[in-house]
């Protein structure tokens, strides 16, 4: 992934999907209906859930249809990250 964003011109946030195993923070979508098992409880670096159903570990979580507050917590963590 690093060899990718280097490719990147310079930007203020990267939304990226599909990186399960980068140590990077996360936010876990889940939707009940697919029964697939929860992926927080095994990586540290997922910080929330957006989901249709409460997880079974405690963990916030941010209803799946509240766009708007997914997006303010994607900006208040992206805000708080460090940057180069």
């Amino acid at each position: 992934m690093a060899s990718l964003l280097a490719q990147l011109p310079p930007c203020d946030l990267v939304l990226v999907e599909g990186y399960k195993r980068e140590a990077i923070p996360k936010l876990e979508v889940h939707r009940a209906a697919t029964s697939k098992p929860w992926l927080h409880p095994d990586d540290p670096h997922i910080l929330a859930v957006a989901s249709d159903a409460e997880p079974e570990q405690k963990i916030p979580r941010i209803d799946l249809d509240a766009i708007y507050l997914i997006t303010d917590f994607i900006q208040t963590h992206a805000l708080s990250v460090p940057t180069a």
